[in-house]
């Protein structure tokens, strides 16, 4: 779960349209552009997000384990999600 002072730095990331890499705890990774935060049909916290291989997608991210910025940036390098 995305705490409210983690989903912050999300907005962030959009807000300044910082690269970001997403991680699972799977192993999954996603590399992109934030721009826009939102809710799916089964209300999942979700991230539309300028994919470079796949265009603008809408990204389930519940689930997540980590942010990490891929540019240097004076507001977040990394966020761990779940509780903390």
């Amino acid at each position: 779960m995305i705490t409210c002072h983690q989903s912050d730095f999300i907005e962030i990331a959009c807000m300044y349209r910082i690269p970001v890499a997403l991680h699972w705890p799977d192993g999954r990774m996603l590399e992109g552009v934030p721009l826009d935060t939102g809710y799916d049909d089964q209300r999942r916290e979700t991230l539309r997000m300028r994919l470079a291989d796949r265009g603008e997608q809408w990204v389930v991210i519940d689930g997540a384990c980590e942010m990490v910025a891929l540019e240097p940036n004076p507001h977040f390098e990394r966020v761990r999600f779940g509780s903390s």
